[in-house]
């Protein structure tokens, strides 16, 4: 199992947010202790091509009021209400979701970023709010680095946050993607597995993920 996933404590609001996992992964979040008033939906995402099919399958799953607008504004409303499911935590587990990262990029990293904006809030309220998401993508971080490929990043200002540097090197498609590979214990920061989504990445500093390397370097003067 991912080494951060296995230590997550579902009952614990300050470890809320959204994890990418693998397929085994997931069977064994769905099998981890938790209180029994903690609402845990699994759901099957394989046949959401498009976000139509996405909120349809939610609405569902979720048991969303018949007055469910299906849209992305809609969605962020109905994940941070959940009166109709009442429960002292809840834990989504969303299985199948490469069939939209690859059908629609857009949309799957739109669905991280308001699931990230989601968990954010009912930890702030003090209720736990964890979406574990399986995707096909090498969550070991532990490739020797002799074999990393590597990426020069010019930094400008003082510090980029490792979400945004994710970003902007095009290793995700967006900062909530960022924070959801950062949340899995996926990225390395100077050789050590790094799980702040923000952390501060200042010039001498090197982060690794799933092969590449990234070197940030201070840019230039003549160039600000």
């Amino acid at each position: 199992m991912n080494t951060q996933a296995a230590r997550i404590d579902l009952d614990d609001p300050d470890q809320s947010g959204v994890y990418l996992v693998t397929d085994d992964d997931l069977e064994q979040v769905a099998r981890a202790d938790h209180a029994d008033d903690i609402c845990m939906r699994r759901v099957d995402l394989g046949d959401c091509a498009d976000k139509a099919a996405l909120f349809d399958t939610l609405a569902v799953a979720l048991a969303f009021p018949s007055e469910f607008g299906r849209n992305w504004d809609a969605l962020v409303d109905s994940l941070a209400d959940l009166s109709w499911l009442p429960a002292q935590g809840y834990v989504l587990l969303l299985d199948e979701a490469q069939a939209l990262h690859d059908a629609h990029p857009h949309d799957f990293d739109m669905l991280l970023d308001i699931l990230d904006e989601v968990a954010a809030s009912w930890a702030q309220a003090r209720i736990p709010f964890f979406c574990f998401v399986a995707v096909h993508v090498d969550m070991s971080a532990d490739t020797p680095t002799g074999e990393h490929q590597r990426e020069d990043f010019h930094l400008r200002g003082e510090y980029v946050e490792l979400n945004q540097l994710l970003k902007l090197t095009g290793v995700c498609d967006s900062g909530g993607a960022g924070k959801a590979l950062v949340a899995s214990g996926a990225v390395r920061v100077d050789g050590e597995v790094e799980l702040r989504k923000t952390c501060k990445i200042r010039a001498g500093q090197r982060v690794s993920v799933d092969g590449l390397e990234i070197h940030v370097d201070a840019d230039p003067p003549d160039n600000h």
